[in-house]
């Protein structure tokens, strides 16, 4: 009897711990959809404020933008939910970094014959309520650079890389290409996607650097690891 009664106690356990997992899960995705909802919105009353009709390349791309974002959540929830433990201990930011790359390859049609590759140091864990910015972040360098770094269309380089860095972690993206503009400055000026990451980095607490060299554009995220994450806003560097 005993026996029977523990085994029903740990099943009631397991249960509730189940059902605590899902409703953090279905929280979770509803806030991600929701910040998507909000910059394509944003996106949207840019555009509109263009005052002038898009071409078809350019919906074409302002389209795929918007499903890199959903991608780029959507294989995050796959990793999440994919593994028994993933996220519990830490998400493995590497891991999910070389999928996501191989994803934006595929997927996005303005990528031509650019590389997209992942270069992965391990040790790269972040927090499940830190993984989907620092994975946007990404996602918006990547697409920032396969539309500006090589402006005469030809076939380019990016590297994504993580690596461990004084307790933190540091996050690369950097192409091959002709760089950023003279006198354009990363971190007041730039079009919605410049807008996502700054604001996805301050909400983070992480430092973001830029720099131009001979050749190509290195952004650099650093990730402290004693950072405390804060609510992200729908409307991030606004005003």
């Amino acid at each position: 009897m005993d026996v029977e009664r523990r085994e029903f106690g740990d099943a009631v356990v397991r249960h509730v711990g189940s059902d605590d997992r899902l409703s953090e899960a279905q929280h979770r995705i509803a806030n991600n959809l929701a910040l998507i909802a909000g910059y394509t919105r944003l996106q949207a009353t840019r555009l509109q404020k263009a005052g002038r009709p898009l071409s078809a390349r350019e919906a074409c791309i302002a389209l795929e933008e918007v499903a890199a974002r959903i991608e780029t959540v959507g294989e995050l929830h796959r990793l999440l939910s994919g593994a028994p433990g993933e996220g519990e201990d830490g998400v493995d930011l590497g891991r999910f970094l070389a999928k996501l790359c191989a994803s934006l390859m595929e997927t996005v049609s303005f990528a031509g014959d650019t590389v997209i590759t992942h270069r992965d140091a391990g040790g790269c864990l972040v927090r499940a309520d830190q993984a989907t910015p620092v994975a946007l972040i990404v996602s918006e360098l990547v697409t920032n650079a396969l539309k500006y770094a090589h402006p005469t269309g030809v076939a380019g380089r990016i590297l994504v890389s993580c690596r461990p860095a004084a307790g933190g972690l540091e996050v690369e993206v950097a192409d091959d290409g002709v760089g950023l503009g003279e006198g354009f400055d990363p971190h007041r000026e730039g079009g919605l996607g410049f807008r996502v990451v700054r604001g996805l980095a301050r909400q983070l607490g992480a430092t973001l650097v830029y720099e131009t060299r001979d050749i190509g554009l290195t952004v650099r995220l650093t990730l402290g690891a004693d950072e405390e994450h804060r609510v992200i806003p729908l409307w991030p560097d606004r005003g």
